[in-house]
């Protein structure tokens, strides 16, 4: 206990004293030895020359103490191995081989029987022998928590040691496969579909675990007929309705694991299903037929297209104008005309759905959304031609003429000179408009079909 104190003394002083240089380590090495703690002032001589490869005194005194460290290493590791202590003896030779690897990166080689490599790769072999059998034999007796102990001890130091990697997949396999095969007899799917999953991120083959794996994510994916908008008069909702029919079916490929479309069914109109509206023995047969779980239902009325602009307003602009008259510099602003721009374009269209419970008729998720894509452009454009290498002493208000409060970086404004002058055409929007839909059909198939 006395020597523990001592060492975190003088840790905590090192601390204290900020230890970010080479002499804090070489002093408290120094205190470290004349305590006799040899190992402990060879590990702060290691330090303080880390810190300063150039430190000659914490050369030498490395090479003079580091020396009996690596000594009493080599002694503890003879000590062990020779009273079959493995792991100890193993773990002394770790140490061993670490400190003089460091010391040999500084050019202070160290000297250690060269005979205990050869018994360090016998220990190697005799632990590895005696925690694999050990793990065998659990594995052989169902008791694969404890065998992975011993199976974690072989790794270590060789990880392709014998069978090491198939007894390692057996022992964290089985439990998870049993459990998962109870789970399937008990009807839990979702249990056993979690435990096969763990199953398969350790080895994908293992024995008919793909099988299982198969059966429970068929048992867990719900399925849904997405039913097509009966025909109407606008030939343009009609296009709408069919691009997203087609957008629909690709977005639940893409993103529903859980959940898959039936799309090969005779039935591609649903009566209405508003609330006293439904053919409920004509849904139950549909639902019998076709084994879906849900069904989806979607419309689009009130389409628009909307073009506002170009609403043009004539503005007066101030260009900065400097003349020299000798030693005389007249600053004057005249006035230049412009016209600020403004444009924009929308495409919308109302879009309703719902999602039905096949099982219960119940009305599960629906709502009317009135879906929008806009485009808008402002811009200023000259009355006149201008020359733009001018525009950095053209101003929106008259410096000479306005009181300094009011005046304010014409920056942004400038930029309005140079703005993008044209709107999305009406395909463009059309397209934006249709991913918004897809993403209205892909979050309430989220919400609400797990």
């Amino acid at each position: 206990m006395k020597k523990h104190l001592q060492i975190f003394a003088l840790f905590a002083l090192i601390l204290l004293t900020s230890c970010s240089g080479t002499k804090k380590y070489f002093k408290a090495a120094e205190r470290l030895e004349k305590q006799g703690l040899v190992n402990e002032a060879a590990e702060y001589y290691l330090e303080s020359l880390q810190r300063k490869p150039t430190n000659v005194q914490a050369r030498i005194k490395l090479k003079e103490v580091g020396q009996k460290f690596a000594s009493n290493l080599s002694a503890e590791f003879f000590r062990n191995y020779n009273t079959q202590q493995l792991e100890a003896s193993l773990e002394s030779f770790e140490r061993l081989k670490e400190f003089t690897g460091k010391t040999s990166a500084l050019s202070v080689n160290l000297d250690y029987p060269k005979g205990y490599e050869e018994d360090y790769q016998k220990a190697v072999e005799s632990y590895c022998s005696k925690n694999y059998n050990q793990a065998y034999a659990l594995v052989n007796q169902k008791k694969y928590n404890d065998a992975l102990n011993y199976i974690k001890n072989v790794k270590k130091y060789n990880p392709t040691y014998k069978t090491t990697q198939q007894l390692e997949i057996v022992s964290v396999c089985e439990p998870l496969y049993q459990n998962a095969v109870t789970c399937i007899e008990n009807k839990n799917y979702s249990g056993a579909l979690n435990l096969l999953t763990n199953i398969k991120s350790k080895t994908e083959q293992y024995k008919d675990m793909q099988d299982l794996l198969q059966l429970a994510s068929a048992q867990q994916t719900k399925s849904f007929i997405l039913f097509e908008p009966k025909s109407k008069g606008d030939r343009t909702e009609q296009e709408i309705e069919d691009q997203l029919f087609s957008d629909f079916n690709q977005a639940a490929t893409q993103k529903f694991p859980y959940a898959k479309i039936i799309n090969n069914t005779p039935f591609k109109f649903m009566p209405d299903v508003s609330v006293g509206g439904a053919d409920l023995d004509l849904i139950q047969a549909v639902r019998k037929a076709t084994g879906a779980d849900f069904f989806y239902l979607y419309d689009v009325s009130a389409k628009k297209e909307f073009n506002s602009g170009p609403q043009k307003s004539n503005q007066t602009a101030y260009l900065k104008q400097t003349t020299t008259s000798g030693t005389v510099v007249t600053v004057s602003y005249n006035q230049v005309g412009y016209s600020n721009v403004k444009s924009s374009r929308s495409f919308s269209y109302q879009y309703k759905y719902k999602l039905i419970n096949a099982f219960s008729n119940q009305i599960i998720s629906s709502q009317t959304q009135n879906v929008v894509a806009q485009d808008g452009v402002e811009y200023n454009e000259f009355s006149q031609r201008f020359n733009q290498n001018n525009l950095n002493n053209l101003f929106p208000y008259n410096p000479a003429a306005t009181a300094p409060v009011a005046q304010y970086n014409p920056g942004g404004w400038r930029k309005l000179f140079s703005a993008n002058t044209n709107l999305k055409s009406f395909d463009q929007l059309k397209s934006e408009a249709l991913n918004q839909t897809v993403n209205l059909f892909t979050g309430s198939v989220s919400n609400h079909i797990k």
